[in-house]
């Protein structure tokens, strides 16, 4: 089966493109601004170019004629939920640079990741005034919000993905995993248990003074900071690019909390101070969550190595993905 040349756009660490290698696509080219996201791509990827800079700075057009997939995930926060939501009035909108870079290479295809929210009604138009400037182009355009989850990751992570081909006919890989699919979910269990050893996550975990209650012990907050208490007989919840401290999610192998939980919503008073017995999730298992190999390395200070797990597509959805892609284009 032929490898088809790629250009993967605000690359991170290397997600997409990894997934995207494991079927059957080859990285030409890298763009990536992050200095530390650049030398993880670069460790794990040796015969990819890489260019480290702003993708505002680069011409694409020699690449016309010998990339014929421009793939990726501009910068999520002008339509992340979690954000101010200024879409493209916000400075860090990459999508008009990632429609440049297809205009001037013209691939066969091309295939943009971003933030479910992006379909939300705060940004449908802007995000049809995009996929007409695609059409425009020449391509037939495909959009769905998969569910990580749906494809064998063990996370609950929705993402939009975009893709744009020369011919109709493409289809979206339907669900593998989950209700009314062939395999149930991948658990959070199913991918941590037999995790390498790594360095302990020293943010300690303490009693929230003022609880939040939800019917499910793994939402609200019962503790101190934005991470949660995992279910490990699921999913996880969504690896946040901002973990690493006491954003960090949560494993409670006994089940402490969600003892507590039952405790508040009986009318028990909160605790407060260290809640022992718990610890948050290691950069490694974090990655497992994400599916990235036990071989792929992360370079660069904590927080930053913990940011490009969080920002990163999982690769087990971009190889689902690239799968029926490649199958159609090839």
């Amino acid at each position: 089966m032929a490898r088809i040349p790629t250009i993967d756009l605000f690359s991170g660490a290397g997600g997409l493109s990894l997934g995207l290698k494991q079927s059957q696509f080859e990285p030409l080219l890298a763009v990536e601004i992050d200095k530390y996201a650049v030398e993880t791509f670069k460790a794990n990827f040796k015969g990819s170019e890489v260019y480290d800079g702003d993708v505002r700075d680069l011409s694409f057009k020699k690449y016309r004629g010998v990339v014929e997939l421009v793939a990726g995930g501009p910068p999520c926060q002008p339509f992340s939920v979690a954000g101010a939501q200024n879409s493209h009035k916000d400075p860090r909108d990459m999508i008009p640079e990632f429609i440049r870079v297809v205009r001037e290479v013209k691939p066969k295809a091309f295939l943009l990741e971003n933030v479910a929210g992006l379909t939300t009604p705060r940004h449908r138009e802007y995000l049809k005034l995009a996929i007409n400037e695609l059409k425009a182009l020449g391509y037939i355009v495909d959009q769905k919000v998969h569910n990580a989850a749906d494809h064998g990751v063990p996370q609950f992570r929705r993402r939009l993905i975009i893709v744009g081909t020369k011919d109709e006919g493409f289809n979206f890989p339907k669900a593998s995993h989950g209700e009314n699919a062939r395999y149930d979910y991948v658990t959070t269990w199913d991918a941590i248990s037999d995790a390498p050893e790594d360095e302990p996550n020293s943010a300690i975990v303490t009693y929230a003074k003022k609880p939040v209650l939800r019917v499910s012990p793994f939402a609200g907050m019962l503790v101190n900071g934005g991470g949660r208490p995992i279910n490990l007989e699921g999913p996880s919840p969504t690896i946040p690019a901002s973990a690493g401290g006491n954003r960090t999610h949560i494993v409670d192998p006994k089940g402490l909390l969600s003892d507590y939980h039952s405790y508040l919503i009986s009318g028990g008073k909160p605790k407060s101070g260290l809640v022992e017995g718990v610890r948050r999730l290691t950069l490694r298992e974090s990655a497992r969550l994400q599916t990235f190999p036990d071989k792929f390395v992360f370079l660069g200070p904590k927080s930053a190595r913990y940011r490009q797990v969080g920002n990163a597509v999982p690769p087990k959805l971009a190889k689902a993905i690239g799968r029926k892609l490649h199958a159609f284009i090839s």
